[in-house]
């Protein structure tokens, strides 16, 4: 480790940034496995977009963490916070704070709300999933990492909770033409150790699920893109990168349920319509942002893409999703989907959680 990581003074700071959806049972895990942190320079901040009763769950459950002790109200009116509680977890009082926001802001929206909450005082972001469950040296591998090269953002190794293989070796490799991405080293076993030269010069996306941003980063780049409220915003924001490198931190073991609240999870056709529609939307925004002399074949080869759910998979429901999906998109649709809208409320319920 570098003499600086070692100087108590100028441990670099890192504010976790969580974005949940009624989901206490999986933040009661996500907090337990940070409490066991060896990297103990943090505060975490928790964006509930699920409303009042799932923020009154989350105070509820995450007071029974051990090590966690509730301590303030907190109510943040210029963040659009509607309420909020503090807690103090562990022996050196680490800062947990959850905030509701006053309206459903997707995960992009919501990382920006975590960002924007934790003031000036701190270094890097490391945005989490709720359903992830971070081993006790991943945070202290990503800011080693870090250190080493200087990179905008780090990515994590990503295993499944399910069956013990990696999901990602930090991300994926972006195929612009098909506005889709191939994971780098998924159903490897856990254990198998690429050479991280190799997987960095692959690296076009940090996955969404585990990003270790630096403040300069942010500074330089801008906070995420919140016209894609869901899906693919990791992906602008890592091609978004300018001058800024992308890395791996392969000793930074981070556990994933992956899709167990947005419907992502399993075949294409059998995914929620939430998944499906937005997945296809933000296919063709992508391609109008980053490809802007190139997108209407881009757009074309996303609508072939959504033809094969119906002519391959004979799935007239998944077509049907994905077409209208793609249509927003041309539309010019960004933001909340317009099902959303149409049925927003307090209670409403609609998951955000990152699965790639």
């Amino acid at each position: 480790m570098s003499e600086v990581a070692n100087t108590i003074s100028t441990v670099p700071r890192v504010v976790i940034a969580i974005v949940a959806t009624d989901e206490a049972k999986n933040l009661v895990g996500c907090l337990g496995s940070l409490h066991g942190s060896i990297h103990r320079e943090f505060s975490v901040v928790i964006c509930e977009n699920g409303g009042h009763e799932a923020f009154e769950r989350d105070v509820r459950e995450l007071s029974k963490v051990p090590g966690m002790v509730v301590a303030d109200a907190e109510v943040a009116d210029r963040l659009g916070a509607a309420e909020g509680q503090r807690f103090h977890l562990g022996a050196d009082q680490r800062v947990v704070r959850v905030l509701r926001s006053r309206e459903n802001r997707g995960y992009s929206g919501g990382v920006n709300f975590c960002i924007a909450a934790a003031g000036a005082e701190w270094d890097f972001i490391w945005v989490l999933n709720p359903d992830t469950f971070p081993e006790p040296d991943a945070l202290g591998a990503l800011v080693r990492r870090q250190a080493e090269g200087g990179y905008g953002i780090v990515g994590s190794k990503i295993v499944y909770v399910v069956n013990g293989r990696v999901q990602l070796w930090g991300g994926l490799k972006f195929l612009p033409l098909l506005g889709r991405a191939r994971s780098l080293g998924h159903g490897q076993p856990a254990e198998m150790t690429p050479d991280t030269r190799e997987v960095e010069a692959a690296l076009d996306i940090v996955a969404g699920t585990a990003m270790f941003v630096s403040k300069d980063y942010i500074k330089a780049i801008g906070v995420m893109d919140e016209d894609f409220f869901v899906y693919h915003e990791d992906t602008e924001w890592s091609l978004r990168r300018g001058k800024f490198r992308l890395g791996y931190a392969h000793d930074s073991v981070v556990h994933h349920v992956a899709g167990s609240t947005s419907g992502s999870g399993g075949p294409r056709p059998k995914r929620s319509r939430f998944s499906i529609y937005l997945s296809e939307r933000n296919r063709v925004i992508l391609a109008k942002k980053r490809y802007p002399a190139a997108w209407p074949l881009f757009a074309g080869v996303a609508l072939l893409e959504t033809l094969e759910l119906l002519l391959r998979f004979h799935s007239w429901r998944s077509f049907t999703i994905g077409l209208s999906g793609w249509w927003a998109g041309l539309s010019g649709e960004t933001g909340m989907p317009g099902f959303m809208r149409a049925t927003q409320g307090p209670a409403t319920k609609v998951f955000l959680q990152r699965a790639d």
